[in-house]
């Protein structure tokens, strides 16, 4: 049974594929569900999120999940940006905006469709007012998987969204219940990264690369 870390806020990011937390789209597997992409510059912290990944591995496969993910047994969820992983598996040209991040794949269930909201905590439904290239805090969870055809694992579910700027211009990209948006997310004044309390898990560092 996949084990599952509790949320966390990320750091600011690039949010790609954001139509997909509107609408539930099919998956390769033949499920359906919501999801995004978030893109970090490779300068920003991820801490929190590495030590949210350690913490399910280590539920769901003890002590040997360190070395494990050192030794790419567990697959890693962050994914190179400048790397192979940031190519369009149809033309094989690099997503716009990719060059020079870390990024995430989130998903959620079909049944449970994150919730979208914007500085002030107002809710979002439109799917044209969050376009690909905006930038956004999210509250995630690392889950664990494991399957005979990809092996072991660690993937992330995206609840929240916060929008902090909408994008425009040469900005944009191609491309149910849950937690309390008053618990994880302020009434953004300024733009800036999250707060440092977010900024947690050194003793994940170094483990996903």
């Amino acid at each position: 049974m996949a084990s599952r870390s509790q949320d966390v806020k990320t750091p600011l990011a690039v949010l790609s594929f954001s139509a997909d937390l509107f609408k539930a789209r099919e998956r390769d597997n033949g499920s359906k569900g919501y999801g995004c992409t978030l893109l970090f510059p490779k300068t920003v912290s991820l801490a929190a999120l590495q030590e949210a990944a350690l913490s399910a591995a280590t539920e769901e496969w003890g002590d040997k999940a360190k070395q494990w993910i050192k030794d790419g047994i567990i697959k890693s969820p962050f994914l190179d940006g400048d790397g192979k992983q940031g190519l369009n598996q149809k033309t094989g040209e690099r997503h716009k905006g990719y060059a020079g991040h870390t990024f995430i794949r989130c998903t959620s269930g079909a049944d449970y469709k994150p919730t979208v909201v914007d500085k002030r905590r107002n809710p979002i439904v439109d799917a044209g007012d969050v376009p690909s290239g905006s930038q956004v805090y999210a509250v995630v969870n690392a889950y664990t998987w494991e399957n005979e055809k990809n092996g072991k694992g660690i993937s992330y579910g995206v609840s929240l969204v916060q929008v902090a700027k909408v994008a425009q211009g040469e900005e944009i990209l191609g491309g149910g219940g849950g937690p309390d948006p008053d618990k994880f997310f302020e009434v953004i004044d300024d733009e800036g990264d999250a707060p440092a309390s977010t900024k947690s898990g050194e003793g994940a560092a170094g483990l996903f690369g």
